[in-house]
């Protein structure tokens, strides 16, 4: 009888095998990220349910891609089919990745003398923290501060406005409590005027000459499942997220708008605990920004809308921004900007929007050094009127 047996060299029984299962995991893999990268474009910020996967650090839309581009090198079979997957999902997601390639060219035009510096900032429940302070429980696992380091922090900004988010305390059952540092602020920046409303405070070295809270409710009436109480001592607490002043800087009038968009959680307790997830948050999410496009749509002057947005780059939310605006990203110097949390920065939720009127010289943002979780964002405009 003849032997057929194909003499094999030592070690190619062992490398075979090895190979075939390889090539069916790393293709897998790559076509089921292909797939969510796909649901994520399609439903992201369209139905309340995908939040969840909506909370994956953005850079992971390259960083997957990218790691099954190099495990695919080490396949024998199917490689072409799978570098073309792969390279698929990374072109995909790229857009939602958080990336600012815009760093590695933009150059800002130079400042003029009558530039604005503006500073906005999450402050992290005010100064509660504060050792010796207020009389308001802490948030769970938060160490002290000392108030000085606060308002020497907010000084330090040397800014013409001040944005500031979380104006307002949590007393017990996690309800909102008014805060009332007026005469302490005005004491800290002499001259300033104050603006406020709900959880939010703007100050200006310039006079203020129109200042309004922007009303959700609507824009929510059409859905009871958004509706909620007034709180005692706070009651437009849910009803307003974005305050509107309008500064008027020598001979041009800008409009700031200080934002701080509902988070994707309940918001009581406070903190993102994706078990917290629900469809009214989501409404009042859209809704809020539905508020502030209709009014920057109405406004003849300059704008600036700043704050934080609790959505990070791989959200669709950002695709309600009002379509006048254009985001200062490009503006930034970092290849992966990221404002939150300072304690393992994977994601951006602090943004700033400008319309064409506006020329942004300046961005960064400026870690907090423990005072808060957000980083917070500092810019130099001006204004072509």
């Amino acid at each position: 009888m003849t032997d057929t047996r194909v003499a094999t060299r030592p070690g190619d029984s062992r490398r075979a095998p090895r190979a075939r299962r390889g090539i069916p995991l790393v293709m897998t893999a790559a076509i089921l990220w292909l797939v969510f990268a796909g649901l994520h474009l399609a439903l992201s910020g369209r139905v309340w349910w995908w939040q969840v996967p909506e909370l994956v650090p953005p850079f992971a839309f390259v960083v997957v891609p990218a790691l099954l581009l190099v495990a695919t090198l080490a396949a024998r079979r199917a490689r072409r089919a799978t570098i073309v997957i792969a390279a698929a999902s990374l072109v995909l997601g790229g857009g939602v990745s958080g990336l600012n390639l815009a760093a590695l060219w933009h150059r800002p035009v130079p400042a003029p003398a009558d530039a604005l510096k503006v500073f906005s900032w999450n402050t992290w429940y005010w100064d509660q923290r504060a050792e010796g302070g207020r009389p308001m429980p802490p948030p769970t696992g938060t160490p002290p501060r000392d108030v000085a380091d606060f308002y020497r922090y907010l000084r330090d900004q040397h800014a013409d406005v001040l944005l500031l988010q979380e104006y307002v305390y949590f007393g017990d059952g996690s309800q909102p409590i008014r805060v009332n540092d007026l005469d302490r602020l005005r004491r800290e920046f002499p001259g300033y005027h104050i603006a406020t409303a709900s959880e939010l405070v703007t100050l200006s070295r310039y006079p203020i000459v129109l200042e309004r809270g922007i009303d959700v409710r609507p824009w929510a009436a059409d859905d009871p499942d958004t509706t909620e109480p007034p709180t005692p001592d706070l009651p437009d607490f849910f009803a307003v997220k974005t305050l509107r002043t309008d500064v008027r800087a020598g001979a041009r009038t800008v409009s700031f708008y200080n934002a701080h968009i509902n988070s994707p959680v309940e918001p009581f307790p406070p903190g993102l605990d994706p078990r917290r997830l629900s469809r009214r948050q989501h409404l009042l999410r859209q809704a809020n920004l539905r508020a502030v496009a209709a009014d920057v749509a109405g406004n003849p002057h300059p704008a600036v809308l700043s704050g934080d947005f609790n959505a990070s780059p791989a959200m669709g939310l950002l695709r309600m921004v009002p379509e006048r605006m254009a985001d200062a990203t490009p503006a930034l110097a970092s290849l992966y900007p990221a404002s939150w949390d300072e304690r393992l920065p994977w994601w951006r939720i602090d943004w700033t929007f400008a319309t064409p009127e506006v020329t942004v010289h300046e961005y960064r943002f400026v870690r907090s050094n423990g005072l808060s979780d957000h980083s917070g964002q500092r810019l130099v405009i001006s204004t072509s009127r």
